[in-house]
C-alpha cells in the first residue's frame, strides 16, 4: 500500500514486514541520478514526520548531518560541557549520560522523534528508575538536542515535545520514595530509638538543623558553638568522578549559620565532643573526607534497625524540617535563609503538608459561616 504526494514532498508505503518507508528526491548525485533519501519508522505518522522535518531543512537550506549518532554527539556535548559546571557536577552528569547512550545509542540524531523519547522515558520507569534521574535524563536530552540544534546537526529538538513525567507508579526498587518528609510520628520514633553514637546523633541533627548531608560531612568541631546552640556552615563536601572533595556550599546563600533548637542542643554538642579529626565525619586513610554514598548507606541501615520508618532518603531530613516550620507558622522568608535557598520557590518545593495539618488550617472556619 502507497500514499504518493504532491511532487517534491516524497512518497510512503507499507513494506512487507509491517513497518513503513518514506521517499524524497533532494536533487541528483554527480552522475546525473536521482538522489533519493529513504526514511523507515514504525508507524505512517513517524514518517510522514521525518519527511516533512526533512523538507523544511531542504527548503530552509539547514544541514542536517544524517550520520551522527547520538552518542557521538551526547560525548561531544559532554566535552565542551565541562566549563560551565562545577566539576562535582560535571562528574554526576556522567551516570546520566549513560543511561542516555544506552536508550539512543547509534540511533541517528537526526532521526529521533518525541514519541521516541517519550517510549525511552516510559522504560526508565518500568525499569524502576527514580522520578528525580527520569526527570534528570529530559532535563538533559533537552541540553544536547539544544546544542545539535544551534549547531545545525537537527532541525528542531524532540526532548522540548516530549511528554513532562510528572509521577510514576513504582519507586525505585520497589522501596524508593520520592522526596518526601517524615511524619510527625517517624520523627518521634527517630529521636527516641536511634542510638546515642555519632551516626544516630547526625540523623537528629539533620531533621532538627536543615543541612544538607554534604555540609554535614564537611563540618570541623571549630564549626560547632560550645554550647552546640549554633552551627556555622562554611564548605560542603563535592563528589568528584566518586571522590570526595571539600568545596565550597551549593550557593552563596547556602554559607550561613542555623540556630539550634534547645532541644537538639544535646545531639549537636555530642556531634562537636565526639567528632573525628579534621572533620566530624573523618574517614581514615589517606582522604580524610567522608564520602556521601557512604553516609547514605549508613543512613539507610540506621532507619531498618529503628523499624516502622519509611525508607526515605537523607535529604528528606531537609524536606522535614522546612515542613515543620511552616507548620508552625515560620514565615517562608525565614524559611529560606535557614535553609541557605536562593529562591523561595525552592523552598515551598520542599512543603509536604500533612492531612492532620491541612484539617487544622481549616479550623479557623468554624462558626465563620453563622457571623
Amino acid at each position: 500500500m502507497a500514499g504518493k504526494r504532491s511532487n517534491g514532498e516524497g512518497s510512503v508505503r507499507k513494506t512487507k514486514n509491517g513497518s513503513w518507508r518514506g521517499e524524497i528526491m533532494d536533487g541528483y548525485t554527480p552522475d546525473g541520478k536521482k538522489n533519493i533519501v529513504r526514511f523507515t519508522a514504525e508507524t505512517r505518522a513517524e514518517v510522514l514526520d521525518k519527511l516533512r522535518a526533512y523538507r523544511a531543512g531542504m527548503d530552509s537550506g539547514v544541514h542536517v548531518d544524517k550520520k551522527m549518532c547520538f552518542a557521538d554527539w551526547a560525548d561531544t556535548w559532554y566535552g565542551d560541557y565541562k566549563s560551565e559546571v562545577q566539576p562535582s557536577t560535571y562528574s554526576g552528569y556522567q551516570y546520566t549520560l549513560k543511561a542516555l547512550k544506552k536508550g539512543f545509542g547509534d540511533q541517528p540524531l537526526s532521526e529521533i522523534l518525541p514519541i521516541h523519547v517519550n517510549r525511552f522515558l516510559d522504560k526508565l520507569s518500568t525499569d524502576g528508575y527514580s522520578l528525580s534521574m527520569i526527570r534528570k535524563c529530559r532535563a538533559m536530552l533537552i541540553q544536547i538536542f539544544d546544542a545539535a540544534d544551534s549547531n545545525g546537526l537537527i532541525l528542531r529538538n524532540p526532548a522540548r515535545k516530549a511528554k513532562t513525567v510528572r509521577s510514576k507508579t513504582k519507586g525505585f526498587n520497589g522501596e524508593h520514595r520520592e522526596k518526601d518528609a517524615f511524619t510527625e510520628e517517624e520523627v518521634s520514633r527517630l529521636m527516641e530509638e536511634l542510638p546515642d553514637d555519632l551516626l544516630g546523633n547526625s540523623i537528629r541533627t539533620m531533621l532538627g538543623t536543615g543541612i544538607r548531608v554534604q555540609e554535614l560531612l564537611a563540618l570541623r568541631p571549630e564549626d560547632i558553638s560550645e554550647d552546640g546552640s549554633a552551627i556555622h556552615v562554611e564548605y560542603a563536601v563535592k563528589m568528584v568522578n566518586g571522590v570526595p572533595q571539600l568545596g565550597p556550599p551549593k550557593s552563596v546563600r547556602s554559607r550561613r549559620t542555623i540556630p539550634i533548637p534547645e532541644q537538639f542542643c544535646p545531639y549537636v554538642r555530642y556531634l562537636r565532643e565526639h567528632s573525628g579529626t579534621p572533620y566530624i565525619w573523618t574517614c581514615p586513610g589517606g582522604n580524610p573526607l567522608y564520602g556521601v554514598g557512604s553516609f547514605r548507606r549508613r543512613f539507610y541501615t540506621a532507619l531498618k534497625n529503628v523499624g516502622q520508618v519509611r525508607k526515605l532518603s537523607p535529604h528528606c531530613c531537609r524536606h522535614t524540617y522546612v515542613t515543620m516550620l511552616q507548620a508552625n507558622g515560620v514565615p517562608m522568608e525565614t524559611i529560606a535563609a535557614l535553609t541557605g535557598h536562593s529562591d523561595i520557590k525552592t523552598t515551598e518545593g520542599y512543603l509536604h503538608q500533612s492531612a492532620d495539618t491541612l484539617a487544622k488550617a481549616v479550623e479557623v472556619l468554624n462558626g465563620k459561616a453563622a457571623s
